[in-house]
């Protein structure tokens, strides 16, 4: 099934969403829907909000050819691809940080800069409850960070300078008003 996506002025979008408790088949099946919704929309990340759904479960696929070093190299071996992650917790390794740009299927047309850790420790649960931990970098620490943000009712555009965040509000009325 493929879910239709909310958009910025959604109220779900600014709420805390809900810890997951039952790992069940419905719980599979709305993860492989995220993931087919998330195929469809052209997007590396999809978080459960995003879908009406204000549960702490998010999706990402970070293309392979963007999930590299500069000698091209994994940056991330082993990395599941496409993958599921419930009730996820972000501890940041090391200080470097990185800008750059982010965009978000639930703001079309709107992209940003935004400074994030490079390189995270995520824990999560997979769908069948299984606790899981992975250290991660570059676009899939970020992947990873944008989606939790979403959890958290948090959206790329709070982290914007106030002069990009004006220069983009005759987006997000529009935005509001055709999508709302």
């Amino acid at each position: 099934m493929i879910y239709p996506l909310c958009y910025f002025g959604n109220s779900v979008l600014r709420e805390k969403a809900a810890p997951i408790t039952n790992f069940d088949a419905e719980l599979e099946k709305l993860g492989k829907d995220m993931i087919s919704t998330m195929r469809e929309e052209e997007g590396i990340g999809l978080a459960g909000p995003q879908i009406g759904k204000s549960l702490r479960i998010f999706t990402m696929e970070v293309p392979v050819d963007m999930d590299e070093d500069e000698n091209g190299q994994p940056l991330n071996a082993g990395l599941e691809s496409p993958l599921v992650v419930v009730n996820p917790e972000i501890e940041v390794v090391g200080d470097v940080e990185e800008e750059m740009e982010e965009g978000c299927l639930s703001i079309p047309e709107v992209r940003g800069k935004v400074i994030r850790p490079f390189a995270i420790k995520l824990r999560y649960q997979n769908v069948k409850g299984e606790s899981k931990e992975l250290e991660l970098q570059g676009l899939a620490a970020r992947c990873v960070q944008h989606e939790t943000d979403h959890l958290n009712g948090v959206l790329f555009i709070d982290y914007l300078s106030s002069v990009k965040k004006m220069s983009i509000k005759g987006k997000l009325k529009r935005i509001k008003q055709n999508y709302g």
